[in-house]
């Protein structure tokens, strides 16, 4: 992307690969007619930029340039440091979106480069991208389209978003007001768009749009990047004050829009023209010695220092990092939680490297670590998870962490909020005595006298499970997931799972996961015309499986808290008849806006998974589900 051409390419969808190999790069036929109508509309704005300099004196012009005092043009040049400071972390985010693995220092230098270097020749798309090809080694013409576009784009919104915010706030103009309204009512839903839709199918391909933490730092670096570059023009008008530094921000990005717009060099002419027409009230003169000195200092000046790094030899070229090496526990590691297998389901993984390894998946906006540590410590690496997230343009979240976890989230500053409630018992001391378990002696009975057998399953009835899996859906909805398991062959196979038949029909199953310490209800599914009493006799039989295999603890998994909980009445009402304890578990992110944000993004991929992949033959049961999480581990 460059301040002198825009973009009208979108970076090509990331997805399979299709039969035919589709073209990245402009058809030579395209592009000649692309730079022709360049050419041809550059000349057209210089020959009206000329006609209207006609009426200037040359003389006052070269007058105002040699009148700039030396601080005035030492600001200026501070000022176009700034902003390119700013510009070459617009390069940082697309690296990140494209998970190119270039170090962020590199990406930045690259994209100062690349900026600089394409507003001075113009066609900023095409030039940045030969730019950025050139400077990184290892960088294929196509990856490096498509950083250049996602660059061009996302600033072209930012841009937009900014002129109609100022021309809301100090229209050059006075209809110009109308039009930041209408502007900004346009582009605001973007961010509804991009929070609903982060996929878009094309075809075959499915094109990943920016993340709203990319979209925010997009728009954060366009603001410092534009104050900036706004100000070197100001500071080369000493009749300005600081109090006429708004309405030439507004002057100024509307010029820089045409001049983007144009397509020419540098948006020369058309930046030229919008100036004169925005700013009447500066004497022609003055204004016109304040541009060139602008193109001297912010467009030469870039660009020459560009010259360096773009005939550097190939073994000075910036390098991508190789991926670090996936890191392996040879012995499965003691998860204190079983559930943390559920990131199996979700494509997530072990994020290694800190102090404590964090089991974590993520979605389209966020990195969530879910539960506690599942080894090497007993608070989780905060710092670590957060440079990951920041690495891929995600929001940091931890879902539904012990106590423990949420004072060290506390203590690290993070903001902290309590979302469920976890049932758990100890399968040693479980006995159906007691007034606390009345309705649960009751279920029992009627499951009994309904003729239910229940049993821990030694080979799987996949087709009568999948049956009872879609009438439960059918009659509940679809089934959640993300942070809970859904029917699949290949993952119940992992699990210990518990069937209920009434002859031969099945009426309903469960599963658990397992690790050393604990098992954990995942799946539940009934029939929907199962005899009462059917689930509570299913959980009740695996209490005494894990009672006689000795494990310390069982989890009946969490229940949402707070006005969300309400409308899980009837499962805590369920859970609640075993008299379990309860023991709160909570979420936490870096601030109150990541927290908000992740976690309706988290509820929407809970309530909208993707779909599952298809699912094995006939999988072997009863795996072992503490290797198959150890599989995880990595980077």
């Amino acid at each position: 992307m460059g301040k002198g051409c825009a973009a009208s390419l979108w970076p090509t969808a990331i997805g399979p690969r299709m039969p035919r190999p589709l073209s990245l790069l402009p058809r030579p036929a395209g592009l000649m007619l692309r730079l022709v109508g360049s050419l041809v509309l550059t000349l057209w704005l210089v020959w009206l930029l000329a006609d209207r300099l006609a009426l200037l004196a040359p003389g006052e012009v070269i007058a105002a340039l040699s009148g700039l005092p030396v601080w005035r043009l030492a600001a200026a040049l501070l000022a176009t440091a700034v902003s390119f400071w700013a510009l070459g972390r617009y390069d940082g985010v697309a690296h990140r979106h494209f998970r190119t693995g270039l170090a962020a220092r590199q990406a930045r230098l690259c994209g100062m480069a690349a900026i600089g270097f394409s507003q001075f020749v113009g066609c900023g798309v095409l030039s940045g991208s030969f730019a950025r090809w050139r400077m990184i080694g290892d960088l294929t013409p196509a990856l490096a389209l498509r950083l250049t576009t996602f660059v061009a784009i996302t600033f072209l919104l930012a841009l937009a978003f900014w002129a109609s915010a100022l021309c809301l706030i100090a229209p050059p103009l006075p209809g110009l007001r109308q039009t930041g309204v209408a502007g900004l009512a346009l582009l605001l839903p973007i961010t509804l768009v991009l929070f609903l839709l982060p996929r878009l199918r094309l075809g075959r391909f499915t094109l990943r749009l920016p993340s709203l933490r990319a979209l925010g730092a997009i728009l954060g670096w366009a603001a410092l990047d534009l104050a900036a570059a706004a100000a070197v023009l100001w500071v080369l008008l000493p009749a300005l004050s600081w109090t006429d530094l708004p309405l030439l921000m507004s002057a100024y990005v509307l010029a820089l829009a045409a001049g983007l717009l144009s397509g020419a060099p540098g948006g020369l002419g058309a930046f030229e023209l919008t100036l004169l027409a925005l700013l009447p009230a500066i004497p022609g003169a003055e204004l016109m010695a304040a541009v060139l000195a602008y193109r001297l200092i912010y467009v030469a000046l870039p660009a020459l220092a560009a010259v360096p790094l773009l005939l550097s030899p190939p073994d000075l070229r910036l390098g991508r990092q190789h991926r670090l090496p996936r890191r392996i526990h040879h012995h499965p590691p003691a998860r204190p939680r079983a559930e943390t297998a559920v990131v199996t389901q979700s494509r997530g993984y072990v994020l290694s490297g800190g102090f404590a390894d964090m089991a974590v998946v993520e979605t389209d906006q966020s990195l969530i670590m879910l539960f506690d540590p599942v080894c090497g410590g007993r608070h989780p690496d905060l710092y670590l998870l957060a440079r990951r997230a920041a690495q891929r343009n995600l929001f940091a979240l931890v879902y539904k962490c012990s106590a423990r976890v949420a004072v060290s989230a506390r203590r690290a500053g993070w903001r902290v909020r309590h979302v469920s409630d976890e049932a758990t018992l100890v399968p040693a001391d479980f006995t159906i005595a007691g007034s606390h378990r009345r309705q649960l002696r009751r279920k029992l009975r009627q499951a009994e006298r309904a003729g239910l057998t229940v049993r821990r399953a030694s080979t799987l009835p996949l087709t009568q499970m999948a049956a009872v899996d879609r009438l439960w859906q059918e009659a509940n909805g679809r089934a959640w997931g993300l942070t809970m398991g859904r029917f699949a062959p290949d993952y119940l196979a992992r699990q210990a799972v518990f069937l209920a038949w009434r002859g031969a029909r099945l009426e309903g199953f469960v599963s658990f996961h397992r690790s050393r310490d604990e098992w954990c209800l995942d799946l539940m599914r009934t029939h929907p015309d199962a005899p009462e009493g059917t689930m509570h006799a299913l959980v009740a039989t695996a209490l005494a499986a894990t009672a006689a295999a000795r494990v310390p603890r069982l989890s009946l998994a969490a229940v949402p808290a707070g006005r969300l909980g309400h409308r899980f009445d009837g499962l805590r009402q369920f859970k609640d008849s075993f008299a379990p304890r309860w023991q709160p578990l909570y979420m936490a992110a870096p601030g109150w806006t990541a927290i908000a944000l992740a976690a309706a993004d988290l509820a929407r991929h809970v309530q909208a998974p993707p779909p599952l992949a298809a699912p094995d033959a006939q999988p072997a049961h009863d795996l072992d589900e503490e290797i198959e999480f150890a599989s995880l581990t990595g980077t």
